[in-house]
């Protein structure tokens, strides 16, 4: 139906938005169900070659399987033959290994004998040396002890003296103080007999004359007593009757005055008699001072002399302890040095053995067989002047050739590293040689500045070639290197005694 005039804007808009979410909603419809089938199809597609990819693996597992059969097959027969090829090549080296391995049993065998010959003949050495250093041990101790011996008899005799001189100085001690003992109580008993003498005449006399006095004293006091009597009666009666207590006391006192006079008696005899007793002690004390100073100041004069004999003899050990300590500082100084010298001789000798061992390994079959190339005639006729050369031992010749061996090896070892140097040298100048003429062909194949300014080494004038070789060096005959010559003579002997020796 065809709609005239103008549309309402408002009408018009809101149908053709309906209608295009309505086309929207049936083509999302369409392709929701062509998508649900494209991935079913998908689905059938995968599943159907997963199936293939199955099968694939199996026929390719099987066909694998059967060619490692086949192959394995091939290659047990391959590894056998060449495991045989192998065998014999193996066997081949070790008959050449084993009689290589001989020869050098029979070397070391050699060697064995000389280096044994080399050890006893030290052994023998150095058990002369020990030897001498014990009987100079020996001597040294039988000296001392003798020094010793000397020393202790000049003591034992100087102390025997000593002691002679003491005891006689003793004895006459002795004897004189027995002298004068005896001479004291001589002369003591002669005054004791001598005062008891004068005592008993002197009592003798007072006796008499006391006796005559006594007698008229008493006929005096006779009378007086009588008369006194008389009167000390009536007076004591009278005094006893009046004092009898104080006569008591009286009485009790003088018992008392009697007895304390007794007392006083004995005392006064006990000092005199201590007083002579002191006296005598302080006599012999002044004498026994004196001789105990005398035998002192003597006693201190030989004290003197004996500390100064004995720190004569302190000073003298000292000195010899000293000595003997300096000379074994010395010796164990010499022996440390020794002993580390001998240590770097072994550890020098170790590292020889071990590069004589890794060298060994290097060795050719001629080497391992021959070692050490022959001497020259004249060699062999000055060793056979040597005993008649003035002043030359043979035994100490013999000693210093043992190492001729050792000097060969080293000459021939250096000749070699000195052929082997030359022929590095030469070498060198040929590998140089073939650079420069590789560089100048590569020159020529190439194209650039340099090369296009510089001349063609590859154009050929005249059937000549435009490389530049390097000058030929030539030695000249009378070089003045005394090296070189020297080297040329040993390579000349050494190639004399390598054609006698294969010869």
């Amino acid at each position: 139906m065809v709609k005239l005039g103008k549309e309402i804007k408002g009408r018009v808009k809101k149908e053709t938005e309906h209608k295009r979410v309505i086309v929207k909603i049936l083509n999302q419809e369409k392709t929701m169900e062509e998508l649900e089938k494209e991935q079913a199809i998908l689905k059938m597609k995968r599943e159907t070659l997963k199936k293939k990819q199955v099968e694939e693996e199996k026929m390719a597992h099987f066909n694998r399987m059967k060619i490692l059969t086949h192959w394995r097959r091939i290659m047990r027969v391959a590894k056998t033959e060449q495991l045989k090829k192998d065998i014999q090549v193996y066997q081949q080296n070790h008959d050449r290994e084993v009689d290589a391995k001989d020869a050098i049993l029979q070397m070391l065998d050699r060697d064995l004998e000389e280096a044994d010959e080399q050890y006893q003949m030290a052994l023998r050495n150095h058990k002369i040396r020990i030897d001498q250093l014990i009987d100079i041990q020996n001597s040294r101790l039988t000296g001392l002890h003798e020094e010793f011996e000397r020393d202790l008899n000049i003591l034992k005799s100087e102390f025997e003296q000593e002691r002679g001189d003491i005891n006689k100085g003793h004895e006459m001690e002795k004897r004189e103080l027995e002298d004068m003992i005896s001479t004291i109580e001589e002369e003591e008993n002669a005054k004791l007999a001598k005062l008891k003498k004068d005592f008993v005449e002197l009592r003798q006399e007072t006796k008499n004359g006391k006796d005559e006095e006594l007698e008229g004293m008493k006929h005096e006091l006779i009378k007086k007593i009588d008369l006194l009597d008389q009167d000390f009666e009536i007076q004591f009666s009278n005094y006893v009757s009046e004092t009898d207590n104080k006569s008591n006391d009286y009485t009790e006192k003088l018992r008392t005055n009697d007895k304390d006079f007794e007392e006083l008696t004995e005392i006064t005899r006990e000092t005199a008699r201590l007083k002579e007793i002191i006296m005598n002690w302080t006599l012999k004390k002044q004498q026994n001072s004196k001789e105990c100073s005398d035998r002192n100041n003597k006693l201190m004069k030989e004290k003197v002399q004996i500390l100064k004999h004995y720190h004569e003899l302190k000073r003298k050990m000292t000195l010899f302890r000293e000595d003997e300590s300096r000379r074994l500082t010395n010796l164990t100084k010499n022996s440390k040095a020794c002993m580390d010298t001998l240590k770097g001789y072994q550890k020098l000798a170790e590292r020889i053995l071990t590069t004589a061992e890794l060298c060994r390994k290097l060795e050719t079959e001629r080497e391992k067989v021959l070692p050490f190339y022959e001497s020259d005639s004249d060699t062999l006729e000055e060793e056979g002047k040597v005993g008649s050369i003035e002043g030359v031992h043979k035994d100490v010749y013999n000693e210093f050739k043992q190492l001729d061996q050792f000097y060969k090896r080293y000459n021939k070892v250096l000749l070699d590293k000195i052929a082997i140097e030359k022929q590095k040298g030469s070498l060198d100048k040929e590998n140089m040689f073939f650079k420069s003429l590789l560089k100048q062909y590569l020159d020529g194949v190439s194209v650039n500045n340099d090369v296009m300014n510089a001349s063609n080494p590859l154009l050929v004038v005249n059937n000549k070639v435009n490389l530049n070789r390097p000058p030929v060096q030539k030695l000249d005959e009378n070089s003045s290197n005394p090296r070189a010559v020297g080297n040329i003579m040993e390579l000349n002997m050494e190639i004399t005694n390598i054609n006698k020796h294969t010869g």
